[in-house]
C-alpha cells in the first residue's frame, strides 16, 4: 500500500511540475483550449498560482520520499487535489465547458483523492491490526 501511496505522489509531483512550469513560462495562452487575446489580470493570476501548484508538488515530492515517517499528510494532500476539482467543478457550472481535457482533469480531481484516502485508511487499518496482535 505505501508503494501505491509513494507512486501517487510522485506523479502528482511530476505533474504539477511539469503543468505547473507551463503556467509559469507559457502563461495563460499555455492552458489546453486558450485562446488569443487573454486578458493581462486573467493571466497575471495564473501565473501567481501556478507557484503554489509547485509547491503543492513539491510538498507531494517531500512527502513520498519519506511516506512513512510522514503519511500523516496524506489525507491533506488528497483534500486539497480534490477541492481543486471542486473548484473546477463550479466554474464548470457558473462559466461553462472548459474542454474535454480539463473536464478529464476534474474528474481525475475527484477520483484520484477518493483512492488516496481509501489507500491511507486502509494501511491505517492494516498498521493497527498488526500493533493489536
Amino acid at each position: 500500500m505505501e508503494s501505491i501511496l509513494k507512486y501517487i505522489l510522485y506523479t502528482l509531483f511530476v505533474v504539477c511540475l511539469l503543468t505547473g512550469l507551463n503556467i509559469l513560462i507559457g502563461g495563460a495562452l499555455s492552458v489546453p483550449g486558450a485562446t488569443i487575446g487573454v486578458q493581462a489580470q486573467i493571466d497575471n493570476e495564473l501565473r501567481f498560482f501556478s507557484m503554489f501548484w509547485l509547491a503543492y508538488g513539491g510538498f507531494c515530492l517531500w512527502v513520498g520520499r519519506d511516506i512513512s515517517a510522514r503519511n500523516h499528510f496524506i489525507p491533506f494532500i488528497a483534500l486539497v487535489f480534490f477541492l481543486g476539482g471542486v473548484g473546477r467543478l463550479f466554474s464548470v457550472l457558473m462559466v461553462g465547458n472548459p474542454g474535454s481535457f480539463l473536464m478529464a482533469a476534474m474528474i481525475v480531481e475527484f477520483v484520484l483523492p477518493l483512492a488516496m484516502f481509501a489507500i491511507y485508511k486502509k494501511q491505517k487499518r492494516n498498521e493497527f491490526a498488526m500493533v493489536s496482535n
